[in-house]
């Protein structure tokens, strides 16, 4: 399995090697490392793991580009949610479940080095996977429910917290407060994609969403919705009732996201994407036991018990490019080896990478995890060394090949394929940007061209002395000299239908344009 992945994303791969003269900012690693602040505290809320609600803070590790000295001073942000099933790790029965996730570590720091910041995010955890009996069916679903819920709050809290920070406090992390991505992996991108979709209380009164029974220990009521907003707060966390919600997290600053990604999650339930949505990316294993590519159940991992049916990232991705909400994405015209093997693989369907692995059924092929650290979890926890070595077996069953460089692979397809399409969307520059920014200086016509473009620069950007051509992931396909000149005839020259990003050197600094070719 692991070779034919390799072969699938080669390119990908190859762009880590890409030399710092070549690399391009979002696109590859531009930066030598990352730092990390560990711990900051974006917001408190009642979390929910015993019955009785307890006041929390709510934590984050913000990644950010160092290493060399860099002009940007605002970045684009990348909020990433982690997996875990809203439970801590090996009670969940997993090794997984916080921010310190290799997975997650390892992601933002690639987000970082590209040039983003980027924000390991924790949320509230807590329901009830083992509710057995006639009532059970309706705990599991509800609990889960208002887990879901809870964590989107969060998120929602936390891009406020970086508004504010912006607004109040000098913007301490240097982020760029119109160019935010959501994403996350496993139970994160659950969040992700509801917190992308659910705004509307209809949503959530759906018959599947609806108590059975009436439950006063879970504040269930038959026939009405499982999630109570006038307990837990309307869907930016305000109101709500005491001792349940904490309204007080940035208050007043808006939680729009700019573009969504999910690896491994689902929705629940596909009437949820209406036009207008942010754009969404997704990644998914097919054969995932877990969540469904297509529409399916949920069931509990450690038991297989029934939860609720939901809506995998085959279906997401197909009403996300139904309603236009991916149009930015289709409008690129997308040609490298990855969208070339996704769109092979999923019906030519934009905003979806699917991962076909032996055996089949596999899920979370992008993390991994340590034996003895998870033993060590279980014992911090007051459970014995068992249930850590338990915890990391079972979670080997869906994994079977687990290993860093087996998801360090998976995570290099999965920034080789989102960074081109967060680029395209958010309409980042790629350029290093070190020199003064003549892009207002130049006209490229015609534009979209069939086989030529003219590059005109007008007298404030002066002659013309280099221009190179990269594709849509940063491969460098065209390169010109010396050409001294205030006009340039751009040719085809063979290049595939799709867009190109130009770079221009002058001697009073640089331009980036696009090109596209039909």
């Amino acid at each position: 399995m692991k070779k034919l992945l390799l072969n699938i994303f080669a390119t990908g791969l190859a762009l880590a090697s890409i030399t710092t003269a070549q690399a391009q900012r979002y696109l590859t690693p531009v930066f030598p490392s990352a730092s990390k602040t560990a711990n900051v505290v974006y917001g408190n809320n009642y979390q929910v793991l015993t019955g009785t609600p307890v006041a929390v803070d709510l934590k984050m590790d913000v990644y950010q580009p160092s290493g060399a000295s860099d002009p940007i001073t605002e970045r684009p942000l990348v909020i990433v949610l982690h997996t875990g099933s809203f439970l801590p790790p090996v009670v969940n029965g997993q090794p997984t479940g916080t921010k310190g996730d290799s997975t997650i570590v390892q992601a933002c720091t690639d987000f970082a080095r590209r040039g983003y910041v980027a924000a390991a995010v924790d949320y509230r955890l807590g329901w009830n996977p083992a509710a057995t009996g006639a009532a059970g069916q309706d705990i599991r679903t509800g609990t889960l429910l208002n887990a879901v819920y809870r964590a989107i709050l969060d998120a929602k809290a936390c891009v406020r917290y970086f508004r504010k920070d912006v607004a109040t406090n000098g913007n301490s992390f240097g982020i760029d407060t119109n160019k935010i991505i959501l994403g996350g992996f496993g139970t994160g991108g659950y969040i992700a994609l509801a917190y992308a979709t659910l705004n509307n209380p209809a949503e959530m009164s759906l018959t599947k969403f609806l108590a059975n029974t009436t439950n006063a220990s879970y504040g269930f009521v038959a026939g009405q919705s499982y999630v109570n907003q006038a307990v837990l707060g309307d869907f930016e966390g305000y109101g709500g009732i005491a001792g349940y919600n904490n309204p007080n997290n940035s208050v007043g600053y808006t939680s729009n996201v700019q573009l969504v990604f999910n690896a491994g999650g689902a929705m629940g339930d596909s009437s949820w994407v209406e036009p207008g949505d942010a754009p969404m990316v997704n990644f998914h294993v097919v054969g995932d036991p877990f969540a469904p590519y297509g529409i399916g159940p949920v069931v509990v991992p450690t038991t297989g018990d029934f939860v609720v049916e939901v809506s995998g990232s085959q279906s997401v991705a197909t009403l996300a490019n139904a309603d236009g909400n991916n149009n930015c994405m289709i409008s690129a015209g997308f040609t490298d080896n990855l969208t070339t093997y996704a769109m092979a693989n999923t019906g030519n369907l934009e905003g979806l990478y699917p991962f076909y692995t032996t055996p089949a059924q596999q899920a979370g092929p992008w993390e991994w995890y340590d034996s003895t650290v998870t033993v060590l979890t279980a014992q911090a926890l007051g459970y014995p060394a068992s249930a850590g070595t338990s915890a990391y077996t079972n979670s080997l069953l869906t994994n079977p090949d687990m290993s860093k460089a087996k998801a360090v692979a998976y995570i290099d397809t999965i920034m080789g394929y989102l960074n081109p399409r967060v680029v395209y969307c958010l309409g980042l520059t790629t350029g290093l940007n070190t020199v003064s920014n003549l892009t207002a200086n130049v006209n490229i016509q015609p534009n979209p061209s069939a086989d030529r473009t003219v590059i005109t620069a007008d007298k404030l950007a002066g002659d013309i002395r280099t221009i190179r051509v990269y594709d849509i992931i940063g491969n460098e396909v065209y390169s010109q000299e010396g050409i001294n000149a205030d006009r340039f005839t751009l040719e085809r020259n063979g290049l595939q239908s799709g867009l190109y990003i130009v770079k221009m050197s002058f001697d009073k600094g640089e331009a980036t344009g696009k090109v596209v070719f039909n």
